[in-house]
């Protein structure tokens, strides 16, 4: 390749190797006394190469790339003595700086709640001075009334500090890491004391930008109701908070929640009907240009030039400005340079849903787009109608493994939502931004236009609940693992080849043809008898729901049944929704065939209200508590149609679907018996396949163990799921003697306050030879079995 030629390829070549390196370095520990020396290896040979002018200089240099993504992402992964998460597990009281404006919310008890994020300056531990620290902090309190605070003010709070900690299941976000990605390592329960504010006087911008989003809330407030107030504000400049689930909802089957996110996705939005009224007006291009970047300049400081949106509109701004000026080959070259120094100077971005998903949806855009314009309009389609379907089409393609990944999800109903409601979207955000600016000098004025703004969302939302409610608007799609995703690219790729392109490779493969066709032969041979050969295996899978049990057993011709479902105490997060839902996706599960909760405690069985309510579930199984208490743990009303799918487990039941037993081992009667319920209620479920078996025990007491083997039970089992998380109430010495497990697994949240597991239960386990797990440390665990051989995976 000769020197000025290829110039897209050569640049993209060299952000894969920077990304490749940047994965690689995530996944293994080399030292920098390793790839440092790697590095200026590659340096040296790329420069003699270029010096000599040999062909293969290309390959030193994406090389070079490589290790210099493997450094970066080890500098960037490295915390300094004095961060603030060097304090994880203790009692300190911090001192910071408030960095963005708080985030106050209610739990489901209208209680009030919180959210303030630290600069730290100084940390001080229980009879010890105060000492320098850094880093960023969540700190969450629960004051009644909320304490005036600006961002600037410095905070000071005291608590436990604790690792940030999200739920590690495969397609799940990587929480830990996106915050480490935003400089946030740690976070802080200050409780009912609270936290206490010193002023700072301060002519910090972010500040004033701060008071002109204050003053948007304020004026939507006076003269809408609140859910429309919050929705609009989250149209205009990003969040959830306060925002309707029903809308939340309705927006993600027709592919148009990033409408409530400021990502490159919404920038890119307001940038192409910029162009798009710059066209239509017959602006110059350099005035369009202008149009552009202004708005998006504009745009990105009212909502809180926070790094997320300053990246997505760097990105999205360039490309568009190029796009104006009809340099679309320039927009291309800018965004693959956009992309590379983005990665040096923030490699964790690599890892960031936000950044993924502008960068590809923006290469839709210059790739993709101006094809499927093309083509649409050469079969008679309206110009306009061509431009909203070839962005919407550019956009879905481009970045469709990541939304199968992480979502599963394809919205066959998006083209006819961007072509209805997305203007109307564009039409209230415009109206939003000018009654706020017009509400600065006549407040009448600007609330009668804010008050036009909240007609318009209600036509919004009717859209949008009318086109979600179609037949198949939103279709489940298998996650894409790195060799589909890689394949998918490929194969996206032919589709940019021009028609000269496509005719040689056309060639080339026929003159290849009988190479190709036995190739294939053989693959296809391999593939076949592989599967053929490879052996039936159950799957459990116990998934990570924090503080609490959630277990999945798919049998051998894919039936599925959950063992407990999850859930907090205090319904603050709704894990069947938010947790177990992907989790099942994830794997392909579109219905379960039963679901077996062990007793009423919210840990277990909350979830299992909003997962009925999103998957198709044919019986669920429970202990004998009554149907009320399982109705008040999944906040199902009394009458609720869920519930006749609800009955009463009796001891000795068995079911048997695919050669795997699932058996009713123990189900205590507390009819009558005043106050045995909770743990005292648990049942215990086995299930069987050939040699293979798996106790799942609840909350069982040792009390309840004592009387299962009085009862002449026989409750062994290769794997057993510890009792009550690993509390020191469970898992006596003679039950694990009856059991016999091979495999231990607890199911406990991350630094949960109980202290789950006990460190007694832990060395109990081990002492006698069982192999155990931590859904708190391995994330995810999933144990497939023939009958005879077992496997285990993690997935953290």
């Amino acid at each position: 390749m000769k020197i000025g030629q290829g110039q897209e390829i050569f640049l993209a070549g060299l952000l894969i190797a920077l990304g490749a390196g940047i994965g690689c370095a995530s996944l293994l520990t080399l030292p920098g006394s390793i790839t440092l020396p790697l590095l200026l290896l590659a340096l040296s040979v790329s420069i003699f190469g270029a010096w000599q002018g040999r062909q293969w200089t290309w390959m030193a240099v994406l090389a070079a790339f490589f290790c210099v993504g493997m450094l970066r992402f080890m500098a960037a992964d490295y915390l300094s003595e004095q961060d603030i998460s060097n304090f994880a597990r203790e009692t300190v009281k911090v001192e910071g700086i408030l960095r963005e404006e708080p985030r106050l919310t209610e739990d489901n008890q209208g209680q009030p709640k919180q959210r303030y994020l630290l600069d730290v300056t100084r940390v001080r531990m229980k009879g010890q001075e105060w000492q320098k620290a850094s880093g960023g902090i969540y700190v969450y309190a629960r004051h009644r009334e909320a304490p005036a605070v600006r961002i600037g003010d410095k905070v000071t709070a005291a608590g436990k500090v604790r690792s940030p900690h999200g739920y590690q299941n495969p397609g799940q976000l990587d929480t830990k890491l996106l915050l480490k990605s935003q400089g946030i390592t740690a976070s802080l329960s200050a409780g009912k004391q609270g936290i206490k504010v010193e002023p700072v006087e301060t002519a910090a911008f972010a500040r004033k930008l701060a008071d002109v989003r204050s003053h948007y809330r304020e004026r939507m407030q006076a003269v809408m109701p609140k859910e429309d107030a919050a929705a609009i504000f989250a149209m205009l400049f990003g969040g959830y908070d306060g925002v309707n689930e029903d809308l939340v909802q309705n927006f993600t089957l027709t592919g148009l929640i990033h409408l409530l996110s400021v990502s490159g996705s919404h920038i890119s939005l307001l940038a192409a009907v910029m162009a798009g009224l710059g066209t239509l007006l017959r602006l110059p291009k350099a005035a369009t240009a202008v149009l552009v970047v202004g708005l998006i300049v504009i745009y990105s400081l009212l909502a809180g030039a926070v790094p997320p949106v300053i990246r997505s509109a760097i990105m999205g701004g360039l490309a568009f400005v190029a796009l104006a000026l009809d340099r679309e080959r320039d927009a291309r070259r800018i965004l693959l340079v956009t992309g590379l120094v983005m990665l040096v100077i923030w490699p964790l971005l690599l890892f960031h849903i936000s950044f993924q998903l502008s960068f590809l949806a923006t290469a839709g855009l210059l790739y993709l787009a101006p094809k499927w314009q093309s083509f649409l309009r050469e079969r008679g389609v309206n110009s306009f109608v061509a431009a909203g379907l070839s962005i919407t089409l550019a956009a879905q393609l481009a970045t469709l493994p990541v939304l199968a990944w992480y979502f599963n999800q394809l919205s066959l109903s998006s083209l006819l939502a961007n072509l209805v409601v997305v203007p109307l979207v564009e039409l209230l955000i415009v109206l939003g931004l000018f009654a706020g600016v017009l509400a600065f000098v006549l407040p009448f004025a600007g609330s009668v236009v804010f008050a036009c703004d909240s007609l318009l969302l209600g036509v919004v939302e009717e859209l949008t609940a009318q086109i979600a409610a179609l037949p198949a608007s939103a279709i489940w799609i298998p996650s894409l693992h790195f060799s589909g995703g890689l394949l998918y690219y490929v194969l996206l790729g032919l589709f940019l080849l021009t028609a000269e392109q496509r005719e040689k490779l056309w060639e080339e493969l026929k003159a290849r043809r009988k190479v190709l066709g036995m190739a294939a032969l053989v693959l296809l041979v391999f593939v076949v008898s592989w599967q053929m050969a490879r052996p039936k295996e159950l799957q459990v899978h116990f998934i990570d729901v924090g503080q609490g049990d959630a277990a999945l057993l798919i049998t051998p011709h894919g039936h599925a049944f959950m063992f407990d479902c999850g859930g907090t105490r205090d319904g603050a997060f709704d894990v069947g929704a938010k947790v177990d839902v992907p989790y099942l996706l994830h794997y392909g599960v579109l219905k379960l065939d039963g679901i077996f909760l062990t007793h009423a405690h919210e840990d277990h069985a909350a979830g299992c209200g909003s997962l009925m309510k999103k998957i198709p579930v044919k019986q669920v199984v429970t202990a004998d508590e009554g149907i009320r208490e399982y109705a008040r743990s999944m906040r199902l009303g009394d009458n609720d149609p869920l519930l006749h799918k609800f009955h009463t487990a009796r001891q000795g039941e068995e079911l048997t679907v695919d050669g795997v037993r699932i058996e009713v081992l123990y189900a205590p009667s507390v009819s009558g018996g005043g106050n045995k319920t909770g743990n005292e209620a648990s049942n215990v479920y086995r299930a069987s396949y050939g040699k293979a078996s798996f106790l799942f025990t609840g909350d069982l007491t040792k009390e309840r163990e004592a009387e299962l083997l009085a009862a002449g039970i026989n409750p062994q089992s290769t794997v057993l799921k510890a009792g009550h998380h690993g509390s020191d109430t469970s898992s006596s010495p003679e039950f694990l003697e009856a059991v016999r497990p091979k495999f231990g697994i607890f199911c406990a949240g991350a630094d949960n306050s109980f202290g789950h597991p006990k460190p007694e239960i832990v060395k109990r386990f081990r002492q006698m030879g069982i192999k155990t797990y931590r859904t708190d440390e391995d994330g995810a665990v999933v144990f497939y079995t023939d009958g005879e051989r077992m496997r285990v995976e993690t997935y953290n």
